[in-house]
């Protein structure tokens, strides 16, 4: 019989006993040796289950993926050396999105590195910009690091930390510790934003990624935004926390020039848990009476009040709770403005299957139960983030502080672990499916079913926009087309590739009905992109 972690009371048992009472379920990772291979014997003993991924990257992507669909603590372990470089985009994405993420990695003991220069780093130093707490385990200090990362990773803002656990150390007795400590931080007066509310006739309320966390009921957000009459703004990061198809719902918060109506008919302004990192970077474009909720830095918002310093679900709910019903604005100049808006992204209509049809019909024809979208970076993100709307908070993956290519299929895999009942969509362009196209496998083998959807149009899109601006020629950023449906045929998926909107729609049909993941490969033109981009951008 297998000694429980508690009786053992290794450092490796230690460290897996803490995850799971932080309610980690899973720890994704490609191990090298040493401490690696002991840590994964203790997760397996405290009832936390080890996922074996292709890359160090995509196993911190699946750990940032379930973290922010579960609202929890996500963990990724890795060997030293590569493998503590290759997770550095992940702890990246993870820092600037605020995802709470736990990286552990092996490395050398002191008198190894001493005696070799083979694989040595300085791991603390190359994730220390990064994290919000790093530590190099220690037998006497062990059960104090975890719970000191633990705490950091989640709160007041939270993000990713690192422990570093040298090769021989998990197998060794811990001291004893305590409980972690609370990481909770109190409440603030929200009566500046109750005053806001009475006195504005055309309030706008913004919600960004704090809006969308745990401790924010989205009935208290739907509560608020009714009693005040306001419009409704979301970052890509808050989609999900208010109703899409709400009337009041006007569009998406950029920064940049397609929320620029809205902005300018508004008289006042509440931001609930907005965050200057998902904004372009450009100044703050509104100059009407402002409040803050959240903890975010407030000097970009100029002279917003910051209310709170934590407990944005408590501020919303007491304001909810406060305000008596006005009428704000009418009911039609806030559709209108997003009709607008909407009406604005449907560019180059004539196109077979320009991206805007392809995210408008994943939506019609998926959207109507409970599924999560996770989105990746490239030019195929906008009408996504425009023409996709969840239908709950955290059902809306994608990577916008750091807006990283790679990450919607191995993001979604760890939403769908999470989520099994759910229908998860990863949204993707054919130059960010090709990073972790192999992840399918891991899918397969875990049990994790996935829609994929691969806007193919064989270039850098993105990019080819930017440089045909300057005048350059195409071809130094055309792919050759690759035939992603037969390589997910390989990993475990069902392929179909689709060339018009007819094929699309049936395509998504039968993979919503598939016990296995599905790889949509629709063979798009890309022409209308740079179009779009002028929509979104100005």
């Amino acid at each position: 019989m297998t000694a429980s972690p508690i009786a053992r009371r290794t450092v490796g048992a230690l460290l897996a006993e803490r995850l799971a009472a932080a309610g980690v379920t899973t720890v994704f990772g490609f191990p090298g040796g040493g401490s690696n291979l002991d840590l994964v014997e203790a997760f397996e003993d405290a009832g936390v289950r080890f996922v074996l991924t292709h890359t160090e990257t995509g196993a911190a992507f699946m750990a940032a993926g379930q973290a922010e669909a579960t609202g929890g603590l996500g963990a990724v372990m890795v060997g030293n050396g590569p493998g503590l470089t290759s997770v550095v985009n992940g702890a990246a994405h993870a820092d600037l999105d605020r995802v709470p993420l736990i990286v552990v990695s092996d490395r050398y003991s002191e008198h190894e590195a001493a005696t070799t220069g083979h694989q040595v780093l300085d791991q603390r130093a190359l994730l220390a910009p990064l994290v919000r707490y790093g530590a190099t385990l220690s037998a006497e200090r062990a059960a104090e690091q975890v719970d000191a990362a633990i705490a950091a990773a989640q709160g007041p803002l939270p993000g990713p930390v690192h422990l570093d656990v040298p090769r021989t150390l998990a197998g060794e007795q811990a001291a004893p510790g305590g409980a972690a400590p609370d990481a909770r931080v109190a409440d603030g007066d929200a009566g500046a934003a109750l005053e806001l509310l009475r006195t504005s006739a055309r309030p706008v309320v913004i919600l960004g990624l704090e809006a969308n966390a745990p401790d924010v009921d989205a009935a208290d957000v739907r509560r608020l935004v009714e009693a005040s009459g306001a419009a409704v703004l979301t970052t890509y990061k808050a989609k999900g926390c208010f109703d899409e198809r709400h009337e009041r719902w006007a569009g998406i918060l950029t920064g940049g020039a397609i929320e620029q109506p809205v902005l300018d008919a508004a008289d006042a302004a509440l931001l609930i848990g907005l965050d200057p990192v998902e904004l372009l970077g450009r100044p703050w474009p509104l100059h009407v009476p402002t409040a803050q909720i959240g903890r975010a830095n407030t000097r970009y918002f100029g002279d917003a009040v910051a209310l709170v310093p934590g407990g944005v679900g408590v501020a919303v709910a007491g304001l909810a709770d406060a305000l008596e019903r006005r009428p704000g604005w009418p009911v039609g100049a806030v559709t209108a403005l997003r009709d607008r808006a909407l009406a604005a992204m449907r560019v180059r209509p004539e196109l077979p299957l320009p991206g805007w049809r392809i995210a408008e019909t994943i939506e019609e024809q998926l959207g109507g139960g409970d599924v999560t979208y996770a989105v990746d970076a490239g030019s195929h993100m906008f009408p996504a983030t425009m023409f996709l709307r969840p239908r709950g908070p955290r059902r809306f993956l994608i990577s916008n502080g750091l807006a990283t290519m790679g990450y919607a299929l191995p993001a979604a895999i760890g939403a769908a672990l999470s989520h099994p009942e759910r229908l998860v969509v990863a949204v993707s362009g054919d130059g960010g499916m090709a990073y972790h196209l192999a992840e399918l496998e891991t899918a397969a083998r875990i049990g994790a079913r996935v829609v994929v959807v691969v806007f193919n149009d064989a270039s850098l899109s993105l990019i080819r926009i930017k440089q045909e601006a300057k005048g350059y020629v195409r071809s130094p950023l055309d792919f050759t087309r690759t035939g992603f449906a037969a390589a997910a045929e390989s990993f475990g998926a069902v392929g179909a590739r689709v060339d018009d909107a007819g094929g699309l729609v049936a395509a998504l049909r039968a993979a919503a009905q598939r016990s296995q993941s599905t790889l949509i490969d629709v063979q798009t033109t890309g022409a209308e992109a740079a179009e779009t981009l002028r929509v979104v951008r100005g």
